[in-house]
């Protein structure tokens, strides 16, 4: 009974058991901080592509082709299916309409640009597949 209280009161080696439950833990923390990191980064590198086109229509450009190849150039590491379009939608106050009606107090329609950015990254812990969105109000 004595060798067994000794043994039990005994330290020796507590720490490294101490690590061997805390490590794990702690190894998943960094690897979810880290995927967390890489779904922020890519949204950001999205987000930022999209404004460049945005640009492009707040400075007086008027082609959405001319917008959507700025938009993808300025977008940083891009997946390999990465896509980027545009669409206009055209509205008389919030009514949509067709681009080329006049509204109903003979004014020309506000004319809107839905810029979208889209991708897939299959490594990715949590969403492989992400989407940015853009408005820019050109008329």
């Amino acid at each position: 009974m004595r060798k067994l209280m000794t043994f039990w009161r005994d330290q020796r080696g507590a720490a490294i058991l101490e690590l061997a439950f805390v490590a794990p833990i702690i190894g998943g923390m960094a690897a979810v901080s880290f995927a967390a990191w890489d779904v922020a980064s890519r949204q950001q590198d999205m987000r930022a592509a999209l404004e460049v086109g945005a640009e492009y229509y707040m400075n007086g450009g008027p082609s959405d082709a001319i917008a959507k190849t700025a938009a993808a150039d300025a977008w940083r590491n891009a997946p390999e299916d990465a896509v980027v379009t545009s669409e206009r939608i055209c509205r008389c106050g919030t009514t949509v309409t067709i681009c080329t009606n006049m509204c109903a107090n003979n004014a020309p329609p506000s004319v809107y640009v839905h810029l979208t950015a889209s991708g897939t990254a299959p490594e990715s812990m949590f969403t492989p597949h992400q989407t940015a969105e853009r408005v820019v109000r050109v008329r």
